[in-house]
């Protein structure tokens, strides 16, 4: 353990030791599940909330997320309280803590988290038991009650294990899409005419990380295999920032439409849900895709499919290839071989095989 974190064990330590003792309650079970990241481990955390819900049907269930976590869970019938992580951290964590206090909790699960002030926080709330996974919260393991051994398992099955999930619970995403934004999707077909072929097929060039995407050239001569093969419409989706990459390739397949406006996630997730099919890096509306039941054909190499691709849903397929430099650089590499080892024709039939398998 470096200095820095003794430091804070001992001042947590010696905080916790004049804070009063919390005395045994009657009122239902508070549980309060961390999980302050990004869109991915947002949607991990859906199997093993409704599972908890599921086992503890009387709990009170409270999630403190990330404000991308909030769209995620939003209108999720097994949460019953949102404590949303904004900028700045610590004024933030502040007005949570107190909040929290007014409802002593029972037990804290830690799902994964970003801030190195999260389990800290945590433990101050003192509740009767904190459950995490060893080895991944920056060097202060010791503030857990109960370390679960790290095991080589999909993220979807780490948190199951967490929140002890019984061995049928589900590991499927949810995502609670309104009528509303199911209508504004579909009146974005219309608009754009993507409806005028009797296939509709997405692709995601864009990810956060640059070592996660296929090169743009490979998206261009993907696109046109694909409507030559098949006459189909073909959606570029990307986020605002990704506006110059996902207009650059449209504009290279005839009758490409790229969504370059901003939509709320769960009008994207209800896009996608329309496509016959979505061909995507490892990313973030990769796991959208998975949530809604669309098949996808998702592109790894870096990242093991295994552990963060799709987990047991058969609408989904996957190309996996090896790193091809050692070390891998990964958030350093700005020009990600290994990506090339995916050819279009590879791709195209990886989908055509999905769109059989689909229809």
């Amino acid at each position: 353990m470096s200095c820095k974190n003794i430091l804070i064990v001992l001042c947590l330590k010696a905080i916790r030791k004049f804070s009063p003792v919390r005395k045994k309650s009657t009122a239902p079970l508070h549980f309060l599940v961390v999980t302050t990241t990004a869109l991915g481990d947002s949607l991990w955390a859906t199997p093993a909330i409704r599972a908890l819900k599921t086992s503890y049907p009387t709990c009170f269930l409270s999630v403190l997320t990330s404000p991308i976590g909030k769209e995620v869970l939003s209108d999720n019938p097994y949460v019953d309280k949102m404590f949303v992580l904004k900028k700045p951290h610590i004024f933030s964590l502040l007005k949570i803590f107190f909040q929290l206090k007014k409802k002593p909790i029972d037990k804290a699960y830690i799902f994964h988290t970003s801030q190195r002030m999260i389990l800290p926080f945590c433990y101050l709330l003192h509740p009767q038991e904190i459950i995490g996974t060893a080895g991944i919260n920056k060097g202060l393991d010791s503030l857990l009650s109960t370390a679960l051994k790290q095991k080589p398992e999909h993220e979807i099955q780490r948190r199951l294990r967490i929140v002890n999930a019984p061995e049928t619970a589900h590991p499927l995403l949810e995502l609670f899409v309104s009528d509303t934004d199911r209508q504004n999707s579909i009146s974005f077909i219309e608009k754009n005419h993507l409806n005028d072929s009797s296939l509709i097929i997405g692709m995601h060039p864009g990810a956060k990380d640059k070592f996660k995407q296929w090169p743009p050239e490979c998206f261009i001569e993907l696109g046109n295999r694909l409507k030559q093969s098949l006459n189909c419409s073909i959606l570029i989706t990307g986020s605002p920032h990704e506006k110059e990459l996902t207009e650059q390739i449209a504009e290279k397949i005839p009758g490409a439409i790229a969504l370059t406006e901003k939509v709320p996630l769960k009008t994207l997730a209800a896009l996608i849900e329309k496509l016959d099919l979505f061909i995507t890096n490892d990313t973030g509306p990769m796991h959208v895709a998975f949530a809604m039941q669309t098949p996808t054909v998702s592109l790894f190499t870096v990242t093991d499919s295994n552990l963060c691709g799709p987990y047991l849903t058969k609408k989904a397929s996957v190309i996996q290839k090896h790193k091809t430099c050692t070390p891998c650089l990964r958030k350093k590499c700005m020009l990600p071989f290994c990506m090339l080892q995916i050819s279009p024709k590879e791709v195209e039939e990886k989908a055509l095989t999905a769109l059989k398998g689909a229809r």
